[in-house]
């Protein structure tokens, strides 16, 4: 009985998270109201790292136990490695073909491209990461241990349905099968940790900047 309590205190836990994840995530839409690229940027900045906050005391609250593998070096190296696979698959591939999936052309910037590295590698990566694959991935497999392979696909979906903010049904899928990518790498992949699905995610994002400089015409 105590196990079943506790199961269905997580569950509550995780249902109300989604809501606070719901209105923070359409506060973005207040961000494009401000004209000044700067504050603009500087204010999406702080929604993420908030987000990333509220998923961390919720995962504290929750009692999950994660393994970060910040010092795993493994981890890193397998970040890489699937960033780098992902982007040749989606990114470079299609380009060299003749049609994009991830954008349009751009022209080279050097401190456009450093803000995006920033930006992606140490916020954007680490904060979805945090919040997808570690807290709701995870806790959606200790909600059902006997399937525990849902847990990757809710993950997912909730992952991909979340980009619905950017109005894009194609992003929609797309952010969904780049979900199952992460939630099945650090499911099945035992060095993968938190620490490579963040560095994969945010590299991953990074590289589609430069290969629409770099490859995409």
């Amino acid at each position: 009985m105590w196990r079943n309590k506790e199961k269905r205190n997580q569950l509550f836990i995780l249902l109300f998270f989604t809501f606070v994840l719901i209105l923070l995530t359409f506060s973005f839409k207040l961000i494009f109201m401000i004209n000044a690229t700067g504050i603009r940027m500087t204010v999406n900045c702080f929604l993420y790292l908030l987000l990333g906050f509220v998923a961390f005391l919720f995962i504290k609250l929750s009692k999950l136990k994660s393994d970060y593998g910040f010092k795993n070096r493994k981890a890193y190296l397998i970040g890489i490695l699937l960033a780098i696979g992902l982007e040749l698959i989606i990114g470079v591939f299609p380009a060299l073909m003749g049609f994009s999936l991830i954008g349009e052309h751009r022209d080279f910037a050097l401190w456009y491209l450093i803000g995006k590295f920033f930006y992606y590698v140490l916020i954007i990566g680490p904060v979805e990461e945090l919040i997808f694959r570690v807290y709701i991935q995870d806790t959606i497999i200790e909600l059902l241990p006997r399937n525990k392979w849902l847990g990757v696909v809710l993950a997912s979906m909730l992952f991909g349905f979340w980009h619905i903010i950017n109005g894009n049904l194609i992003q929609v899928l797309f952010a969904t099968l780049l979900g199952l990518a992460f939630g099945f790498a650090k499911y099945n992949i035992k060095n993968c940790k938190y620490v490579g699905v963040a560095v994969s995610h945010g590299l991953y994002d990074f590289l589609n900047v430069v290969t629409t400089i770099l490859v995409v015409k």
